[in-house]
């Protein structure tokens, strides 16, 4: 007897289908995954970047406002800022090289200013106007000079005393990071935080502020015009904090070197007695004022801090 050989049977269309969408399920699952893995490694990445570069800027802004001094002669008080700009006057050593031993036949060191006028601010172009978000506008948002990130300008005061020997002053204007476009100064007089810090009649003595607070951000925010405060009401306003937002990072800086009898606290309330109790007890005022072009960022919401 002749045995038949055996005849394998091929794969139906059905068998055919099925193998294919599980195959296509099981890629899109690998993919999926793939592209969730690159997206977290992302994300991560730039919390961290943002994260070094706001600690950064605080510390280089927050070193400028400890080596403060209370009072310069001829050039005011060492501490004079809004919400967000701020102007220091500040006293620092030389570098240590100059102090170096060197031979007679070396030509010496040039000598080094150790006093500056420091300001931060915000930078704006204000041929190039852009749209901002603002949720109170009808349109739902609002246009205002781009922000160019924070700026710090140095003018070495100890060589240049422009007004008085009329001598063109020169500045050194440094961009510290382009990347961040939300800059806000609050300032602690030992009871209150206050966004205006403006203290009157120069030659009083030590008028710092106990602390200030220093909050940076990536979300640009449209810049106000600085000549629009209206110094006493916002002087009298109570700073509130701002809300958490993960986009921006605060530093509290404590100046050892105000007055620890408080004597800035109580320039501010003799200030606020003399301005009359019907604008002491008017309540918030909003004593800022936004739309200007003037290269300073706007208020926002709390920071994740430091």
């Amino acid at each position: 007897m002749i045995a038949r050989p055996k005849t394998c049977r091929g794969m139906t269309l059905l068998e055919v289908l099925i193998a294919l969408g599980l195959m296509v399920l099981l890629v899109g699952a690998m993919f999926g995954f793939y592209d969730i893995s690159l997206k977290s490694r992302d994300l991560g990445r730039r919390t961290i970047d943002h994260g070094e570069l706001a600690w950064r800027v605080l510390h280089r802004i927050g070193e400028d406002i400890r080596s403060t001094n209370g009072f310069v002669p001829t050039l005011g008080p060492g501490i004079q800022g809004y919400r967000q700009q701020i102007t220091l006057q500040n006293v620092v050593l030389p570098d240590k090289d100059v102090f170096y031993p060197r031979p007679i036949e070396e030509r010496p060191l040039p000598g080094q200013c150790d006093v500056r006028e420091v300001r931060y601010y915000l930078g704006v172009d204000p041929e190039e106007i852009v749209d901002y978000p603002d949720p109170e506008s009808a349109t739902g948002n609002v246009q205002a000079p781009k922000t160019l990130g924070v700026v710090r300008r140095e003018l070495k005061t100890f060589r240049q005393t422009g007004p008085a020997t009329g001598q063109p002053e020169k500045y050194d204007v440094d961009v510290l990071s382009d990347k961040i476009r939300y800059l806000r100064f609050r300032y602690f007089d030992g009871v209150e935080w206050v966004d205006v810090w403006q203290p009157q009649g120069g030659g009083m003595g030590n008028s710092l502020p106990q602390a200030v607070e220093i909050t940076v951000g990536f979300d640009p925010v449209p810049p106000e015009d600085p000549t629009k405060i209206d110094i006493d009401k916002t002087d009298q306003t109570i700073s509130l904090p701002e809300t958490y937002n993960p986009e921006r990072y605060s530093l509290v800086v404590r100046l050892n070197q105000a007055d620890t009898f408080f004597g800035s606290r109580l320039m501010r309330a003799t200030r606020r007695a003399f301005s009359g109790s019907s604008d002491s007890s008017s309540g918030p005022s909003g004593g800022l004022s936004s739309g200007g072009s003037g290269g300073f960022g706007s208020s926002g919401s709390k920071s994740g801090g430091f």
